[in-house]
């Protein structure tokens, strides 16, 4: 039997070439990659501690002052590359992922260990392997908890406290801060991320409401296993660092600095405590994430 020859007609040649380059062009552009340094033409290192592997970008000349700059949530040390990348220019930059975040390791299995407490012990081992001069300590949002748990217990790694977007654990954070704090404390370990699993993206533009937050970065480092999960720990953790806190309510030991976006804000009462004599700045043209949406301000204010 003869074969029959077949020859594809003009229009399905044309359509099959439409789908190739509708394919390509809709082909979706690589992750960011959580491990990149969060400063152009800076360097990473990891340092073991006792709690966790930290990852952290380091810039800046080495023997310029130090300053540390530590995220909340849902940040990671990408939230700060403006502003390291500013402060680089007379500072010896520190920008790590807080444990459980980013590219950091988590908390030892079973423990929940994400108190202040906890990472400031991460942060204090990481300023000695560093052998960090006393530094400015800069916290924004959570890392408001970290930066002062860390000045509370090692006074003599941090000469200078600027605080952002956040509050003081046990100082009114509790019946002043806004609601998720209380849902996101008292939910069962794994249920928020087992929820919001699927929609990881949609969760966190609702979440964060800024367009100017780096939102692509904050997907790739909340999507794996366990990541969105460590952060809720941040949370659950927030009653004991109340307790703490009352606990030790000696006033801080060196001067404090509040970045407040458009008009000061929970930082303010909270830590007034424990820094009667705190300064306030306020950057117009921000909300919350005044660190992303005013860099060059936020870096003005630390420098001042």
């Amino acid at each position: 039997m003869r074969r029959r020859r077949t020859t594809a007609s003009p229009l399905g040649a044309l359509l099959a070439l439409i789908g190739v380059l509708l394919g390509a062009c809709g082909a979706a552009a690589p992750a960011p990659d959580p491990c990149t340094p969060a400063v152009p033409g800076g360097v990473t290192r990891a340092v073991d501690t006792a709690g966790a592997r930290v990852h952290v970008t380091l810039a800046g000349p080495e023997d310029a002052p130090a300053v540390v700059l530590l995220h909340g949530f849902p940040e990671t040390a990408a939230t700060w590359r403006a502003v390291a990348t500013d402060l680089a220019a007379d500072h010896r930059v520190v920008v790590p992922d807080l444990r459980g975040a980013g590219c950091s390791g988590f908390a030892p299995a079973g423990s929940d260990a994400y108190a202040g407490g906890d990472i400031a012990a991460d942060l204090a081992q990481l300023a000695a392997t560093l052998d960090l001069s006393p530094a400015t300590v800069v916290g924004h949002d959570l890392g408001v908890t970290a930066a002062v748990a860390w000045a509370r217990s090692r006074p003599e790694q941090v000469s200078r406290l600027v605080l952002a977007g956040g509050g003081v654990p046990g100082f009114g954070l509790a019946e002043l801060g806004p609601p998720h704090l209380r849902t996101f404390g008292e939910a069962p370990a794994g249920a928020l991320e087992d929820a919001q699993r699927p929609r990881v993206r949609e969760f966190l533009v609702a979440f964060t409401g800024s367009p100017a937050f780096p939102l692509d970065e904050a997907v790739a480092a909340y999507t794996p296993p366990g990541r969105l999960d460590a952060a809720m720990g941040r949370y659950r953790a927030l009653g004991r660092d109340a307790a703490a806190q009352r606990a030790d309510p000696r006033p801080l030991a060196m001067p404090v600095l509040v970045v407040a976006g458009g008009a000061p804000d929970l930082t303010v009462p909270t830590v007034t405590p424990l820094a009667p004599r705190r300064r306030v700045v306020v950057v117009p043209g921000a909300g919350h994430y005044v660190q992303v949406e005013q860099p060059a301000a936020f870096a003005d204010a630390v420098r001042g």
